[in-house]
């Protein structure tokens, strides 16, 4: 039983009981501090912990746990099929998107450093690739839309369509500066594209580690990618450096997304068995 859940049962069956947090604290001899953080989610205690407040509680350990699994069983059974093939979808469409970035990063700095005004073949190239990238980004966040869903991550949902917003609105950016000559007018606005990004990863990688109870050690990781890189972001000078954590850091958010698939695949199996 994962620490949310158990906190969220024993809190439940205190009030039930109308028993406050110091009465249970009489009647298990269980220090305040630590039912405090068994019911916040903070910790997740012994067994033999659990059983001396189910106890308390006048709640066998059995039926606890019988109960909790019901319950369990029931809130997987309500997940769609859909929600599997999405996030399936969306763990190849990361991946579709991270070589869109890629591609376009070096297009970025090709163009840079070289004359401006490209060709109409390559200017037609980089728009496609462009609406691709932003297309295959909204179906990778769509994915963590499903995971915040599953697992009831408000924040997770907000960065997620926050990305959705924020890439789709840098690609409009893009496509809208490629006939620009003057590379010093461009400063402002990246500067300003640079700093929103950095503070929707920053909130993106907080929403992922926040994951780590469901999906494990590969969302904390992502979680702290995502954090790092909004930190490069925000400076603006360190901008390019994010380009380099950007790689590794969708590769583990695109097998969260699988790890999430897989959850609820087996969630559906254990359903119908």
């Amino acid at each position: 039983m994962q620490q949310p859940e158990l906190g969220k049962r024993l809190t439940a069956l205190r009030k039930e009981r109308n028993l406050t947090q110091e009465e249970l604290v009489e009647k298990s001899h269980v220090s305040v501090r630590t039912i405090q953080r068994i019911e916040a989610g903070e910790v997740l205690p012994r067994i033999l912990t659990v059983k001396i407040l189910l106890k308390a509680l006048g709640e066998s350990y059995e039926s606890f746990i019988s109960q909790q699994t019901q319950v369990m069983e029931t809130q997987k059974s309500n997940l769609p099929t859909a929600n599997r093939n999405t996030l399936l979808i969306a763990a190849l469409a990361g991946a579709v998107y991270l070589v869109c970035e890629i591609i376009l990063g070096a297009m970025d700095i090709a163009w840079l450093a070289t004359e401006r005004g490209w060709s109409l073949i390559i200017n037609t190239l980089y728009i496609s690739l462009t609406v691709v990238m932003v297309i295959s980004c909204a179906l990778f966040a769509r994915g963590f839309i499903v995971l915040s869903t599953v697992f009831e991550n408000t924040l997770l949902k907000v960065a997620a369509y926050g990305l959705i917003v924020a890439v789709t609105g840098k690609g409009v950016l893009d496509i809208s500066t490629l006939s620009v000559m003057d590379v010093e007018s461009l400063w402002l606005p990246y500067s300003v594209v640079s700093i929103l990004f950095g503070g929707l990863s920053i909130v993106f990688g907080v929403a992922l580690i926040r994951l780590q109870d469901g999906m494990g050690e590969l969302a904390r990781i992502a979680g702290i990618l995502e954090i790092v890189m909004g930190c490069m972001l925000i400076t603006v000078l360190l901008f390019f450096i994010s380009y380099v954590i950007m790689v590794p850091a969708v590769i583990v958010e695109i097998l969260v997304l699988y790890r999430g698939y897989e959850y609820l695949s087996k969630s559906t199996e254990v359903v119908a068995a």
